[in-house]
């Protein structure tokens, strides 16, 4: 009897896509307003983020998420989007570009735009234009799981060469909808990337990958270059 096994590798489509990542950046945005950053999680942003590569093409970045095991699995997700406003995102780039965010007027009979007012809301740190400027070398994260009899394979994140040096990541997440996790730097999550180094309560490579109130679950992680 074949054992359950769910394959949440790229699709080639997606893995040229993530590919093409590998190159100059224009711009890198995300949708402003709640969720985008916690105190939990301090130097991360979880949105839907859209890369503008230097030729303009724009590269939306989700998650996609699939109920598996009893609880739930996913993976990055990388598309073209048919249209987009950019002038409702913000920036990454020009931290000044704040976009827009939707609220009930004072009323609450109708729906109006407006910046942002909430510092946690948007992005406020250093323009990233200087270390994303171009993209070196792309690696997906790719995790390994079994639960009782079954099993998974997920490319969970994009680990990113920067200019400087150092390296920015992005991570497949199941909530909140449409997100990814953008990491400008590792943090804890260099856990991810040296599983074998010392490792600090709740920074486990399962509990980073949001295992952690499974015990029945066993996760390893590889790195692959694209």
């Amino acid at each position: 009897m074949t054992t359950p096994h769910v394959d949440l590798t790229l699709p080639d489509t997606e893995r040229r896509l993530a590919a093409s990542l590998s190159s100059p950046w224009r711009d890198l945005l995300y949708v402003p307003g709640p969720g985008l950053t916690s105190p939990l999680d301090p130097g991360a942003y979880r949105s839907s983020l859209l890369v503008v590569r230097d030729d303009g093409l724009a590269v939306r970045v989700t998650s996609l998420v699939t109920p598996a095991f009893g609880g739930e699995l996913c993976r990055l997700r990388f598309e073209t989007p048919g249209s987009s406003r950019p002038s409702a995102l913000g920036s990454f780039f020009e931290p000044s570009r704040t976009g827009t965010i939707y609220a009930f007027t004072s009323d609450r009979e109708a729906g109006a735009a407006r910046a942002p007012d909430r510092a946690e809301w948007r992005y406020e740190g250093a323009s990233l234009a200087p270390r994303l400027g171009r993209v070196g070398h792309v690696r997906v994260l790719r995790e390994r799981g079994r639960v009782g009899a079954g099993s998974w394979v997920a490319d969970r994140g994009l680990v990113l060469s920067c200019v400087d040096g150092g390296e920015c990541m992005l991570l497949g997440v199941t909530e909140p909808a449409e997100a990814a996790l953008f990491l400008p730097a590792p943090g804890l999550y260099r856990a991810l990337l040296d599983p074998r180094g010392a490792s600090q309560p709740g920074v486990t490579v399962r509990d980073l990958l949001g295992h952690g109130e499974r015990d029945d679950v066993d996760v390893t992680v590889e790195l692959h270059p694209l």
